[in-house]
């Protein structure tokens, strides 16, 4: 019996009239081997197929295969969307791979994902490792300079790499900051006939250094003593700790400010005349999945922040823009909270409050009698919160000891 459209409930209508245009499928080393009945079959249908070349030669894509573009960008993929597209990833494609860039543009009707077992999950089986209790960290299109901000003390941790060379690198960089390496494993083409896992000495890595240079990918396991970091899992991290020309908001203000901002999780910061960066590194901090936009009008400050971002191991999630905040702001996204250090308006002020989201946070010191006017005559306007803080160290004078009291600080805040 033939079903008209129009007798198809509008709910139901939805699926039997959309069908998925994109189809992600996640590749192993074994390449068509390893993929079920239907990506084969899609393979088969589709009428263009990106990936890296190596991703390409694995599923035999042929004459369909097109090679992502350099610098990396997925925007020729939408240019397809009458047609069955596939896009190749590395095992899993939501785990450090393509899938999240891709359906951030699509509704999710419109894509399906076919994955594969990850080199994470492949290398954890073959070293006997509980996947939930090591560090997992991808390392193949990102400095290995980093890696130790990553680390956590789990003792274990599973790194993929790009090549053979890095493998070095990685050691060096454990080295510098007294990580005690205790094992070595390097692992390459999991799940082929040809897989190598085998544990190195520092013997063992010259011997291997010219003959695995063609090892692609690589997977490395370590085993770990890590000193205790000084760095805090709360606000208020030590100044020494950032690189500054003293232009910083300083360890107890810092916390206060980050008390005022309020960190939800999974949320956008602007940090407007941002010095240091030691707000957007602490916001950033607060939760893996918040991200920040320092602006800083200082060239010289925004190699400071470029400092900081690297030696936090935050440089994905901490985005450094040079200039005014005035022409900046358009090209950056809705904010979840601003803070504003310095260089604050009576016109960015206004802007800001008609930009931020549905409870927003604005948070603002002044320390100047005119900032500090300004602050009074808007939160006469907006209401919010006032207050004045002074804050006092203690300072030897002869045999006695003295309190030096901090700049007086007023700090307005504001929830949308």
């Amino acid at each position: 019996m033939q079903v008209l459209a129009s007798e198809v409930p509008p709910i139901m209508r939805i699926f039997v009239m959309t069908k998925p245009w994109l189809h992600i499928i996640g590749i192993g080393e074994n390449g068509l081997n390893g993929l079920d009945k239907s990506s084969i079959d899609l393979l088969g249908r589709a009428s263009v197929v990106f990936g890296s070349s190596r991703h390409l030669a694995l599923a035999r894509a042929s004459s369909k295969g097109k090679l992502w573009p350099k610098p990396f960008s997925i925007d020729e993929v939408f240019n397809y969307k009458d047609k069955t597209v596939v896009v190749l990833a590395s095992g899993d494609p939501f785990w450090f791979g393509v899938g999240p860039l891709l359906i951030n543009h699509l509704k999710k009707h419109e894509w399906l994902s076919y994955p594969s077992p990850s080199t994470f999950s492949l290398a954890a089986n073959k070293l006997g490792w509980p996947i939930n209790a090591v560090d997992c960290l991808a390392f193949h299109a990102k400095p290995v300079e980093t890696i130790y901000a990553h680390l956590s003390e789990t003792g274990k941790a599973i790194i993929l790499l790009r090549e053979f060379l890095q493998i070095e690198k990685v050691l060096s960089v454990l080295k510098k900051h007294t990580v005690n390496v205790k094992e070595i494993f390097m692992l390459s083409r999991l799940g082929c006939k040809d897989e190598k896992v085998v544990k190195l000495t520092k013997s063992k890595l010259s011997n291997f250094k010219q003959a695995s240079r063609s090892l692609k990918p690589l997977a490395l396991g370590l085993t770990y003593n890590k000193p205790r970091s000084d760095i805090s899992y709360f606000p208020g991290q030590e100044d020494d700790v950032f690189e500054t020309d003293g232009n910083i908001t300083k360890k107890d203000m810092r916390a206060i400010t980050l008390s005022e901002l309020k960190s939800f999780g999974n949320e956008v910061l602007w940090d407007v005349g941002a010095g240091s960066g030691s707000i957007s590194i602490e916001w950033c901090l607060g939760h893996p999945q918040n991200f920040a936009f320092a602006i800083e009008e200082r060239k010289d400050r925004v190699s400071l922040i470029k400092a900081n971002s690297r030696k936090f191991g935050l440089e994905e999630r901490l985005t450094i823009k040079h200039g005014k905040i005035e022409k900046i702001a358009k090209d950056l996204p809705r904010p979840d909270a601003v803070f504003i250090g310095g260089g604050a308006t009576s016109e960015i002020i206004d802007q800001i409050i008609k930009t931020l989201s549905k409870d927003g946070r604005l948070v603002i010191n002044a320390v100047t009698l005119e900032s500090q006017a300004l602050l009074l005559e808007k939160y006469k306007k907006f209401g919010g919160n006032l207050k004045k803080i002074n804050i006092s160290n203690p300072k030897p004078i002869g045999r006695k000891t003295i309190w030096s009291a901090q700049n007086n600080i007023m700090q307005w805040s504001l929830k949308i």
